[in-house]
């Protein structure tokens, strides 16, 4: 019996259920934005509070939180993350491209991203 891979979460380093996981790519840690000014749509982790929207010629305050996150990313025992086991390849990002905006996977490349865009938006 074969198992479609899209039933499992993207980062390889989780392996859970799709978007049931828990990790930080788990859809359901993350809110589903949309800005008024431009109708993009895009998400934003749990613990983020950016409501500037991510879309290239944008870049506006104007966002507003349309789904909001489920449930926070889980952690485990030693206060990491789930994902942040010594499984799979830890250089390889899974984000996914949803609505044109990027996931976090919880990947030191999406990490830089957030960080590169928070710096880049305010």
């Amino acid at each position: 019996m074969a198992t479609d891979p899209s039933d499992f979460c993207p980062n390889q380093r989780c392996g859970g259920p799709r978007d049931a996981c828990g990790c930080p790519a788990d859809l359901g840690t993350q809110a589903l934005m949309v800005c008024l000014l431009c109708g993009g749509k895009w998400r934003r982790p749990y613990n983020s509070a950016s409501v500037r929207c991510p879309h290239p010629g944008c870049g506006r305050d104007l966002s507003v939180v349309s789904v909001p996150a489920a449930y926070p990313p889980e952690r485990g025992e030693d206060g990491e993350l789930l994902d942040a086991a010594d499984a799979g390849d830890e250089d390889e990002c899974h984000a996914e491209l949803i609505d044109g905006s990027w996931t976090n996977c919880g990947c030191p490349d999406c990490e830089d991203r957030e960080n590169d865009e928070m710096e880049m938006y305010g």
